[in-house]
């Protein structure tokens, strides 16, 4: 992959999860939501901010049915989905309480109605954060639009990227000054933690 460009990067990497078997999908997006509900990261979060996946994305909709399941069996515990702001490269969370506060949204994905309480202290909450592919330095290769690479640059809790185990990339992706590293990341084998330098350097800036 030495040399691709970020263009190239995604174009592959969107070819080898349009190839993917259904099947070979729908297990890995359980494995990842098992790994993910069952750990101690998700248990001890308050906040969790949330993308509702699209069709190539990590599987969501299992988490969020957990999630939500919990909270109405009182857990002290609130989902955020994003919603994006068109004709820029921001979005904001907004606390969700059912699959019925969505309604489709910008590029087709689903996104919390107008009428959805906006919430914007994140200084306490875990962030799962989509890409097409993550390095072994926590960097993402996002989809292009911004939304994400904007959020994380401010972000300071704990982010968590979700990725299939084929399409993580072994060594560096190419990444800009402004690219922040996630603090783990979760594939259908389990967590892997991101060296704390780098984590480091994303909480500072």
């Amino acid at each position: 992959m030495q040399g691709l460009t970020k263009q190239e990067l995604r174009k592959r990497f969107k070819a080898l999860r349009i190839a993917r078997d259904p099947e070979e999908k729908s297990s890995a997006d359980r494995a990842v939501c098992s790994a993910f509900i069952e750990s101690y990261v998700y248990k001890n979060s308050r906040d969790i901010l949330i993308y509702v996946s699209g069709d190539i994305e990590i599987g969501t909709i299992g988490i969020i049915d957990k999630i939500l399941s919990d909270i109405n069996i009182g857990a002290d515990k609130r989902l955020l989905c994003p919603r994006c702001v068109s004709g820029t490269n921001e979005m904001h969370f907004y606390r969700i309480n059912s699959l019925d506060d969505l309604e489709t949204g910008h590029f087709g994905i689903l996104e919390p109605a107008n009428q959805c309480q906006r919430i914007d202290d994140y200084s306490d909450a875990l962030c799962l954060v989509p890409a097409l592919s993550f390095d072994t330095k926590g960097y993402r290769l996002g989809f292009g639009k911004g939304f994400y690479d904007r959020f994380l640059t401010d972000f300071k809790g704990v982010a968590v990227g979700l990725c299939c185990e084929s399409c993580l990339t072994d060594g560096e992706l190419p990444r800009d000054e402004h690219d922040v590293s996630v603090d783990w990341i979760i594939t259908e084998k389990g967590w892997i933690k991101i060296p704390a330098d780098n984590i480091k350097e994303r909480k500072s800036k």
